[in-house]
C-alpha cells in the first residue's frame, strides 16, 4: 500500500490499521519516504538482520585458541 504523507496526517487511524496488515509505504512529493510495518514486523526483520550479521561475522572470524586466550587475559 501506498499513501501521501497528507493522507497519513488526515487518516492516522485507518493507515495504521493497514500497517498491520502490511508495510505501507509513505510518500512524500510524489517519492518514497518511509515505510510504516506492524512492530511484530519490524522485530522479524531486525532479527533477521542481526541474524545474518552474526552468521557473516562467525564465517570471518580469526578464532583465539584457548593458550592465545589464556595468554591474552593474562598480559593485561
Amino acid at each position: 500500500m501506498h499513501v501521501s504523507a497528507t493522507e497519513l496526517n488526515k487518516q492516522p487511524g485507518a493507515i495504521l490499521n493497514a500497517a498491520m496488515k502490511g508495510p505501507v509505504v509513505i510518500e512524500k512529493s510524489g517519492r518514497s519516504f518511509a515505510v510504516m510495518v506492524s512492530y511484530e514486523h519490524y522485530l522479524e526483520l531486525e532479527n533477521a538482520f542481526w541474524g545474518t550479521l552474526a552468521e557473516s561475522a562467525e564465517k570471518t572470524a580469526q578464532w583465539m585458541s584457548p593458550e592465545e586466550s589464556i595468554k591474552f587475559l593474562n598480559d593485561e
